[in-house]
């Protein structure tokens, strides 16, 4: 094997006068502004929800107060207890110190978690103390007042963390493997630290040319992507990188493929991996499927005219049925009928075959752009996505969720190719309900080719939360009224 150089990194790096700040002193900073910020919105939630109880007169005229006006001061004797109670909540059940790597969407739903426990706790804790001493009311009412100020606060810290990290003094990394998950880790590094300099290698280099690599450079880890090799040679550049005071880190390659699943286990007294198959545990199941219950419910009064109105054109543009039934695979592939506005001719399903050379797609997916099939309505509703609103009813039978990979069509093949191009990994699409929306529609819609879309249904079955539910959600709508990559 040809040896390979390590160069010297070139990546952009700022002048030394603006590296001034160690890690270990940013993270503390951010941490001390974390607890600063919250404890200050705290304080100021309770007072604002004692001025809005007890000096609002508006308020008052509709929730009079029984008996005398307390005083603030007898709510400003306990918040010395209250403040730090909050704040132990919010460091043990919400995270919200302890991770930097969070979406907005998720923070928010922490810190409101964070928000009601606190809330619950101090309701039971001035139970117990002053009985009715206490207003109920004004102490619900600072929790919704908590969680503006605590987003605000939590939001400037990480502006100010955002703003330290350029000033870190954060030392060269050696990469050496590509792939996803390469390209997952320097996306990380650069959203933290964006001058950090970064050395991409696609294998590990002989052990003469690694030497002298960290001989040459302060480096400060080596992460290797390719536990496939030989394990002498892994030992080696690991005790090489102990000798000149570099860390050593390793990531299997069997997360290229089960990213999210691999769990260490040390039931045998030894370190393994055990692959755990991802799918919704029974609290995260009931509360995606409250959401969906509620978000359905309201959305199809809401819209109740407009879809009425669809009903009709569709009526009067071509024969045939208003709703169009197909036959899709669901949860662990259990088949379903998903509804759909027709947006075809009534004989569209017989005709496949006539038109699968136009397929703008390699793979399994089957989109046709210029689709003779399609109705002069049925246009306009697959331009804005408007056809697919019938599937909420699907959504309420328990047979779809709001967001969530598409469910595959029987008839159409894309289960057999799927699985003939990614193998039996094509069926962790089916570990959750399928979705009326999910990332590659707000990602291009069907603009994204097959590979991307089977990518994306997997990071988002791997990495599912209530707040990447809520994001893809906020994004779908400016997806739908753009109308980029739909037909």
């Amino acid at each position: 094997m040809m040896s390979q150089t390590v160069a010297p990194p070139k990546t952009k790096r700022p002048a030394a006068s603006a590296v001034w700040l160690p890690p270990w002193l940013r993270h503390a900073l951010r941490t001390v502004l974390h607890l600063l910020c919250d404890a200050l919105a705290i304080w100021t939630a309770y007072r604002l929800a004692y001025l809005l109880r007890f000096d609002l007169a508006w308020w008052v005229r509709r929730f009079p107060v029984p008996g005398d006006i307390p005083p603030w001061s007898l709510y400003e004797r306990i918040l010395p207890a209250v403040v730090p109670l909050w704040l132990l909540i919010f460091w043990y059940s919400s995270k919200l110190y302890n991770s930097s790597w969070m979406t907005w969407a998720d923070r928010f739903l922490q810190i409101v978690k964070g928000c009601v426990l606190g809330t619950g706790a101090t309701l039971v804790a001035t139970y117990i103390y002053g009985r009715l001493a206490y207003s109920r009311m004004m102490l619900v009412l600072a929790l919704p007042t908590a969680a503006v100020l605590v987003t605000l606060g939590q939001t400037v810290v990480l502006w100010l963390d955002e703003w330290m990290s350029r000033h870190e003094a954060a030392r060269p990394v050696i990469i050496v493997g590509r792939g996803t998950v390469a390209e997952m880790i320097v996306g990380r590094i650069r959203s933290r630290h964006p001058e950090a300099a970064i050395t991409e290698l696609a294998e590990l280099p002989a052990p003469e040319d690694l030497e002298r690599a960290l001989k040459g450079g302060p480096f400060y880890e080596l992460i290797l992507l390719r536990s496939s090799l030989p394990h002498p040679r892994i030992l080696e550049a690991a005790e090489l990188c102990e000798a000149h005071g570099v860390r050593f880190t390793m990531v299997p390659d069997l997360l290229e493929l089960r990213l999210g699943e691999v769990q260490m286990d040390h039931s045998l007294g030894l370190p393994a991996y055990r692959i755990e198959h991802t799918q919704l545990t029974t609290l995260n199941f009931l509360a995606k499927r409250v959401f969906d219950l509620a978000f359905s419910l309201s959305l199809l009064l809401a819209t109740a005219v407009p879809l009425a109105a669809v009903c009709l054109l569709i009526k009067l543009d071509s024969e045939g049925p208003i709703l169009y039934k197909q036959k899709r695979y669901g949860f662990r592939g259990k088949i379903f009928f998903a509804y759909k506005f027709r947006t075809m001719v009534a004989d569209a399903e017989s005709r496949i075959e006539s038109v699968k050379e136009l397929n703008a797609h390699k793979g399994a997916f089957f989109k046709a752009k210029a689709d003779p099939r399609v109705t002069r309505v049925g246009k306009w509703l697959r331009r804005f996505s408007l056809d697919e609103f019938p599937q909420f009813l699907n959504v309420l039978r328990g047979e779809m969720s709001v967001v969530g990979p598409r469910p595959l069509a029987l008839t159409t093949g894309e289960l057999e190719s799927l699985q003939r191009d990614f193998g039996a990994t094509a069926k962790k699409r089916m570990n959750i309900l399928p979705g009326i929306t999910g990332l590659w529609q707000v990602s291009g819609r069907s603009d994204v080719s097959s590979e991307q879309r089977f990518g994306l249904d997997l990071f988002y079955i791997e990495h599912w939360s209530l707040g990447l539910d809520l994001e893809i959600i906020l994004k779908t709508a400016p997806a739908m009224f753009l109308g980029k990559g739909a037909y």
